[in-house]
Formats: C-alpha cells, sequence, structure tokens
C-alpha cells in the first residue's frame, strides 16, 4: 500500500515580459464576449526553471525529443551547499560528505539562490568542480544534475564550460536542470522526482515543471520512492 505522499513543486512561476529570456504572451484577437481564441506564445528555450541538453553545446548532439525519460523522471537527492559563496567550488569530497549519492540518482544541488531569480544578482554561485563533475558522471553515472541556482560552471574562468562538455559530449549525455525552486520546502534530502520537458523536435532545452513526491515521514518517504521506483520501471 502507497504510503501518505505530498507534491512540491521546485519550479518558479514564471511572469511574461519580466523573465531574463524572452517570454511573451499575446491572443490572437481582442475578446469582448465569452468565446475560444488562441493565444500565441513567442519564448527561448532557456526561460525559467528549464532543461539543457547535448544540442546545447554539441553542433551535433542530441536535442530534447531524443531525452530518455529514465533521466527526468525517478529517485532524487539534494545535496545542502547553501554554506558556499558565490564562484567557491563544491568538490568531490564534499558531494560524498553531505549527500548518499546512490548510483543512477538525480542529484540537485541546493545552494539557496532561487531567492535571486529575477535579480541583477541571478548569476551568483558556487560551481562544480570539474573532478566533482567528472566523479557524478562517471562514478555516480547519475541520471540528472539540477540546481537552484543560474548555473554549475565557475563564471569567467579560464577553461569555459567543462562540466557541460563532460556531461554533454557523450554516447548517452547528462541533462542539467538550472533555475529551480523551493528545493528548502522539501521535508527529506531524498525524493521522487517528475521532470517533464517539451517533447519538441529540434530544441536544444526546454521550460521544466518538476514536481517532487516524497513521503510524510522518513519511513513514508523510503517507501514511497522504493515503490513509485519499482511502479516506473524506468530503464
Amino acid at each position: 500500500m502507497m504510503p501518505k505522499t505530498r507534491l512540491v513543486e521546485l519550479s518558479h512561476l514564471l511572469y511574461p515580459g519580466k523573465e531574463q529570456y524572452k517570454l511573451e504572451i499575446k491572443p490572437e484577437k481582442e475578446r469582448t464576449e465569452p468565446h475560444g481564441i488562441f493565444y500565441e506564445v513567442g519564448l527561448w528555450s532557456h526561460v525559467g526553471t528549464h532543461v539543457e541538453y547535448a544540442l546545447h553545446f554539441m553542433p551535433n548532439g542530441r536535442e530534447i525529443s531524443s531525452l530518455p525519460l529514465w533521466r527526468v523522471v525517478g529517485p532524487a537527492v539534494r545535496v545542502d551547499f547553501r554554506d558556499k559563496a558565490t564562484s567557491e567550488p563544491m568538490t568531490t569530497e564534499e558531494f560524498k560528505a553531505r549527500a548518499d549519492i546512490q548510483v543512477g540518482d538525480i542529484v540537485l544541488t541546493w545552494t539557496g539562490r532561487d531567492n535571486l531569480y529575477r535579480t541583477p544578482k541571478s548569476h551568483d554561485r558556487p560551481y562544480v568542480t570539474k573532478d566533482a563533475a567528472a566523479w557524478l558522471a562517471d562514478d555516480r553515472r547519475i541520471a540528472a544534475l539540477g540546481t537552484d541556482s543560474s548555473g554549475f560552471e565557475v563564471r569567467g574562468g579560464p577553461d569555459k564550460d567543462p562540466n557541460h562538455y563532460k556531461f554533454f559530449d557523450r554516447e548517452d549525455p547528462i541533462p542539467i536542470f538550472e533555475c529551480m525552486a523551493n528545493l528548502g520546502e522539501l521535508k527529506h534530502d531524498r525524493c521522487f522526482l517528475i521532470a517533464l520537458p517539451w517533447l519538441v523536435q529540434g530544441l536544444d532545452a526546454s521550460p521544466l515543471r518538476i514536481v517532487a513526491i516524497e513521503g510524510e515521514s522518513a519511513e513514508e518517504n523510503k517507501v514511497a520512492i522504493e515503490m513509485l521506483s519499482s511502479l516506473f520501471s524506468l530503464k
């Protein structure tokens, strides 16, 4: 029997005309009485909480519609890095010490910076070291990496975007979730995550609606994650 669970919203609410990247919405015509109309939506693929995939960096990389569902639906672990200052590294040793990262997990770096979203400091963040990215990708073989910051690279460094290449330049690329929200609303460090992109051909990235499912108590949470993982037969 499935234990009692709760849903936690991990995406930002988007405001047309107020996002860092383009988001515009307008009706096809003025409506003066009740009847159905359509709305035209114009946006960039990286607007709001979003997922990036190999085509974002690799000219012949895999695009969003080829992203396997098992990489965006499954067990996730939150790693607390709220003590990190801007441009401070998040190292392999710290990932190991701060969370029990299992092979195949979706890993969520909790930097406590979702409150900086849509502000001039939105890119102020710590970064994942190259060694840590390699350990996550090759040793833990993570399904995806998420963050409540705008990214996970060091900004302005001479070695530009090494972690993107590490995750994307491979036979089975690892997706990246950026600009997540509300990681502090989770009661537990582990949850079951659903992060579904648009099924559109040719995109390098896509806006996401990310929802966490977790049990009320620690025991209920463990059972819920195990049952959901088994139920979906993710691989």
